[in-house]
C-alpha cells in the first residue's frame, strides 16, 4: 500500500496544477484506476482520494454517472461521518455529492 499512497500523492500533485493536469489524466485513463480504489479499506487513501475527486469533479462533472453507479457516492458519505477527517477534507467530499445532487443523478 506504500506505492499505492505515494503515487496516488503525486497523481494528486499533479491534478492541482490546473483543468489541463486533470483532462490530460483523465485522457491517459486514470478514472478506471481511482474509480476502484474508492473499494480499498486501506485508511490511509481516504484523505488523498477524496482531493483527487474533488479535483475531478471540479473540472469534468460527466465522471458521476460511473462514480455512482458504482456505489461510489458511499465512500463520500462514510467519509463525512469520521471523526478524525480533516475539516477542508470534509469540505472536499461534501462538495463531490454536491456535484452528484446537482446533476441530478441521486442516490
Amino acid at each position: 500500500m506504500q506505492y499505492h499512497f505515494r503515487a496516488l500523492v503525486l497523481l494528486g500533485r499533479f491534478l492541482d496544477m490546473g483543468p489541463w493536469a486533470v483532462d490530460l489524466a483523465l485522457s491517459v485513463g486514470i478514472f478506471p484506476y481511482v474509480l476502484k480504489l474508492l473499494q480499498t479499506s486501506a485508511t490511509e487513501l481516504r484523505q488523498i482520494l477524496v482531493f483527487i475527486w474533488a479535483k475531478i469533479l471540479a473540472l469534468d462533472k460527466s465522471c458521476q454517472v460511473d462514480l455512482v453507479k458504482d456505489a461510489g457516492h458511499i465512500y463520500f458519505i462514510r467519509f463525512l461521518d469520521r471523526i478524525d477527517a480533516y475539516p477542508e477534507h470534509c469540505a472536499m467530499a461534501a462538495f463531490v455529492l454536491a456535484v452528484i445532487v446537482d446533476m441530478g443523478i441521486g442516490f
